[in-house]
């Protein structure tokens, strides 16, 4: 058992809708074994999301990498949210953490 780091970008409406939706992803694509590596393998972060730009721009995809670094990917088994802005169909949304492997 061991832990990897992973960053997901995901356009939704909340973060909730955003986290759902690519754990099933990771689940369609990975499967349900818990230690896939993936997004699945973790919780969502009851910590509030970090907003870094109003609108989404490519700059925010470098800074929301700079900023899971910074925090050392965060905590085991959880996924941490930032909101990289709005964009069509709702904002931006980058998880990070330390997904189970």
């Amino acid at each position: 058992m061991g832990a990897c780091n992973f960053i997901e970008f995901k356009v939704a409406k909340t973060k909730e809708d955003a986290f759902v939706a690519l754990v099933r992803e990771a689940i369609h694509e990975f499967g349900e074994d818990p230690y896939n590596g993936t997004i699945s393998t973790t919780d969502l972060s009851r910590k509030p999301a970090k907003v870094i730009q109003k609108t989404w721009g490519p700059r925010a995809e470098k800074k929301a990498f700079e900023i899971a670094k910074a925090d050392n990917w965060g905590e085991k088994w959880e996924a941490r949210a930032i909101d990289c802005g709005m964009t069509k169909g709702g904002h931006m949304w980058a998880f990070y953490g330390w997904a189970s492997c």
